[in-house]
């Protein structure tokens, strides 16, 4: 079968490194270009790159830990991800929107709020959360990157639109496609739907100096069928946990590694 996401996701690659704009911002130099999309089908399968190994387990351990609410490191490294380092203060502490805007957006639950209207109403309009709250960016250790999150139902499926202002296009672009798939499989699953498709808008979607060799070679590669998935089913909005993804053939090319910008 045609692997239409990784395809999509390298021909996009290609073209920001080949017609992007190169900007300096906080963190060095990019080739940038705006307003990019990504699409895909959980039904084909999980939007885990082939091209390159993906250390998936991480990325599921960053979401469980975001629906908890995270205030420290260890909230992400309880769940095995150990990415969040470079953005914790110095001890351990972090100030992040991510998660704990979902659950406390001025005193309101987001995601309890939606899975009421899903459940009650899956043709509801209203089905959308934000991460984004201007009145306290200067507090963040980092401002969400991914800040909307909107469901669409046809009271069978579920599908998932996931906008964010910026995207690392070769590290933080397939961690967030993976963040996507949890977050719909996850609401799909309490809702009683099935988990469908996903869309992806990246406002401004970037390759870093440092990592346009490593992608010029990534994007030779032939990309390989998606992996297949099974998914727990789910308690309660706080009950995901990493191993509730269990991935079945998961073929892929050798590693390539990228370095973490902060």
């Amino acid at each position: 079968m045609t692997n239409e996401f990784e395809t999509s996701y390298l021909d996009t690659a290609k073209k920001i490194i080949t017609q992007g704009a190169h900007r300096y911002g906080r963190n060095g130099g990019t080739s940038s270009i705006p307003a990019q999309t990504l699409t895909f089908n959980l039904k084909d399968g999980l939007p885990l790159l082939t091209t390159r190994k993906s250390f998936y387990r991480g990325v599921f351990g960053e979401y469980a830990a975001l629906i908890r609410g995270p205030k420290h490191v260890d909230d992400f490294r309880r769940q095995g991800c150990n990415f969040w380092e470079k953005w914790a203060k110095e001890d351990g502490s972090i100030c992040l929107d991510y998660g704990n805007a979902w659950t406390d957006f001025h005193g309101v639950n987001q995601m309890e709020h939606v899975l009421g209207l899903m459940k009650r109403d899956p043709y509801d309009r209203r089905m959308l959360i934000t991460g984004w709250d201007p009145s306290r960016l200067d507090e963040l250790d980092l401002p969400c990157c991914h800040y909307s999150y909107q469901f669409w139902s046809d009271g069978c499926n579920l599908d998932l639109l996931w906008t964010q202002r910026s995207g690392d296009w070769m590290i933080g672009v397939p961690a967030d496609a993976l963040l996507a798939s949890a977050m719909v499989c996850q609401f799909a699953s309490l809702a009683g739907l099935t988990p469908r498709s996903v869309t992806m808008v990246i406002g401004d979607a970037h390759v870093y100096d440092e990592h346009v060799d490593t992608a010029l070679h990534q994007i030779e590669r032939e990309p390989m069928s998606m992996p297949q998935y099974t998914f727990a089913a789910q308690e309660n909005l706080t009950s995901f946990i990493p191993t509730d993804f269990e991935v079945h053939n998961y073929r892929h090319h050798p590693n390539l590694s990228y370095e973490l910008k902060s």
